[in-house]
């Protein structure tokens, strides 16, 4: 699982080899991220879950702050990012979390964190919800993807 977790960086390098640079900040959706925010968000959230794996590791049952990903994005200028370099600050961050995630045992993964909403999640809950998370930006990228191909076709 920490291999599959390793990869979304891998992906989003890959992804961005081939996404056409004037295409960064195409808004394909009125109320989703460009692809430059994508990134950006990755690499800005990627602390937040590290801390969140530290919570429920140190402090079992403890709450977590919470994460406002518009309200980052205009905080932290998001569409102004240099993507290659935030493309390289997600794969740092997530390596920092994947190796403390090497350092889980077994009962590590059952301690849990409380979400602001008040919902407690296992490390074990909250690592599927990262891989969804992750799922669900590699998705968005690759739909702007799909969309140059349909004009250049």
């Amino acid at each position: 699982m920490l291999q599959a977790f390793s990869t979304g960086p891998k992906v989003v390098e890959r992804i961005l080899r081939v996404f056409p640079h004037d295409r960064l900040d195409d808004r394909i959706e009125a109320d989703r991220f460009t692809a430059r925010e994508v990134i950006a968000h990755l690499a800005d959230y990627e602390q937040h879950v590290l801390e969140a794996f530290r919570t429920a590791k140190l402090k079992p049952g403890a709450t977590i702050d919470g994460y406002d990903p518009d309200k980052q994005c205009e905080r932290h200028a998001f569409g102004d990012k240099d993507v290659y370099r935030e493309g390289e600050v997600f794969e740092s961050r997530r390596m920092m979390t994947v190796d403390y995630l090497r350092t889980f045992t077994e009962e590590d993964w059952g301690k849990t964190f409380v979400a602001p909403s008040g919902k407690a999640y296992t490390a074990s809950e909250y690592f599927t919800a990262i891989l969804a998370h992750d799922l669900q930006h590699l998705d968005q990228l690759s739909a702007y993807l799909a969309t140059e191909v349909a004009t250049i076709a």
